[in-house]
């Protein structure tokens, strides 16, 4: 199944261990954490009677929490390793889990809940992420389509896991995630070796660089190192018009991911007839959705423009949230589901390479964290807005309106977000002979760095076309 999966070739890339463990941790955070934290709300309800505002301090708290942490821990991930992180982020989210078993006040579960957010963050998606696009370059949409899937999949445990807490209790349920989620990530965290480098391997699998640069001549694949000297530093990516857009542009749709997770239940049970059972369902057919989205956009990213491939998913956004605002039927609802998981899943990847595509491997946890602040405060905006406008008109006509029209604007974000130019580096046109020159093809920012045979005369490639579009 594997090498149907990621190749016809019998020996398996060591990349797409990562990839495939990297999925499953993601599906055990977010099915043992994410996805879970709504029945442990309903249960801690029920025993200690707080009040839901407890809750949703809770959870901005802890998205706060994730844009502060951001920069601090892509410079960690660059410096000690994805491996070393994660170790640290597994641990911190076991011993997390075990205080929260044994919470007596509002201000332990707080306390411990941000424990058990801070780890799940050091150990999950950001980590995985670095790690893959270190190992992947050409196929770097495709394994980010891949590993992104683990939070579809955790979405899937959600059934199962509001059962056990029913059955054995919370507390005795978080005792259980503790020791499933220690002992499966640990293990798998000695699949991620930093480098292809520490394997004497080069990214995608290729045999040796030589027969990397060939594959890049004949434009078979899609290379982003390729296309500039050095990679860009996390100061250099941050003074280019690319970085914010494409953060803007990652950030506006958490506007409306934000607003499902918070009131997707409550939001269906206002439509006469319909019950939580009725949200379940849908919020199941939207993560199968966004599975198809991950898969199918994954694939798809590697051999068109990923900016044009964007626009698409911004628009479905809106469309869903409004159909959710003016919902009337069941019907409508599954529709509204179906659009925002494609959406959901077709972003996440997309964005994701082409932020590495843009700037590079080197320094992608520092880049990646500093996007994380932009990309948190649209993910606590989303949930804390949405609430006080429903409050305030006692429908969410108008707030998934508004988190609708903001998504949108991702659209505008992405097509702003063209290629940047390294700083510092002489750039140089010419026509007729001096095209032939090679200085050109040394000191042309982001252009094709080809093998000695190939300096000497630089041409425009179906590569080049490709990357200008990305333009």
């Amino acid at each position: 199944m594997l090498p149907a999966l990621f190749g016809s070739n019998r020996n398996i890339f060591y990349g797409w261990y990562i990839v495939g463990a990297g999925i499953i941790i993601n599906m055990l955070m977010g099915g043992l954490i994410m996805h879970a934290f709504h029945f442990y709300v309903a249960e801690l309800k029920a025993e200690f009677l707080w009040p839901a505002t407890i809750f949703g301090l809770a959870f901005m708290i802890t998205r706060i929490e994730s844009g502060v942490l951001g920069p601090i821990q892509g410079w960690l991930i660059d410096r000690f390793g994805p491996q070393t992180m994660m170790r640290i982020g597994i641990a911190s989210t076991t011993i997390g889990l075990l205080a929260f078993s044994q919470l007596w006040s509002q201000g332990t579960f707080i306390a411990f809940y941000f424990i058990v957010a801070i780890g799940a963050s050091v150990g999950g998606f950001m980590t995985v992420s670095v790690a893959v696009v270190t190992w992947f370059e050409k196929k770097r949409s495709r394994a980010l389509g891949y590993m992104s899937t683990g939070f579809a999949f955790g979405g899937f445990m959600a059934t199962p896991i509001g059962y056990m807490i029913q059955e054995i209790g919370w507390r005795n349920a978080a005792l259980l995630s503790a020791i499933v989620l220690f002992t499966v990530g640990q293990v798998l965290a000695t699949l991620f070796v930093r480098r292809p480098e520490d394997r004497g391997l080069v990214k995608d699998g290729a045999a040796d660089s030589a027969a990397a640069a060939s594959v890049d001549r004949q434009g078979a694949q899609t290379g982003a190192s390729a296309f500039r000297h050095r990679d860009f530093t996390a100061r250099e990516a941050m003074r280019t018009r690319a970085f914010w857009g494409l953060a803007l542009a990652h950030g506006a749709p958490l506007l409306v991911v934000s607003g499902v997770f918070v009131h997707f239940t409550l939001l269906v049970t206002e439509v006469e007839g319909l019950t939580a059972f009725h949200a379940g369902i849908a919020y199941t057919i939207m993560n199968v959705a966004q599975l198809v989205g991950q898969l199918g956009m994954g694939y798809l990213g590697d051999r068109m423009s990923k900016r044009l491939l964007l626009v698409p998913p911004m628009f479905g956004h809106c469309i869903a949230a409004i159909m959710l605002a003016f919902a009337t039927s069941y019907e409508m609802i599954l529709f509204a589901a179906i659009i925002n998981g494609l959406s959901w899943g077709s972003r996440a990847p997309l964005l994701t390479a082409l932020r590495a595509d843009y700037f590079g491997a080197s320094n992608f946890g520092q880049i990646m964290g500093w996007s994380s602040i932009v990309m948190s405060t649209f993910m606590t905006v989303g949930g804390f807005l949405s609430s006080v406008l429903f409050d305030a008109t006692g429908s969410y006509a108008i707030p998934f309106t508004v988190l609708g029209l903001g998504a949108l604007t991702g659209a505008i974000w992405v097509l702003m977000a063209g290629r940047p130019r390294l700083p510092g580096v002489r750039v140089v046109t010419a026509t007729g002979a001096l095209r032939a020159a090679q200085p050109i093809a040394m000191f042309r920012p982001n252009r094709r760095v080809v093998g000695a045979a190939a300096r000497a005369a630089p041409q425009r490639t179906a590569l080049d076309r490709k990357q200008t579009a990305d333009s």
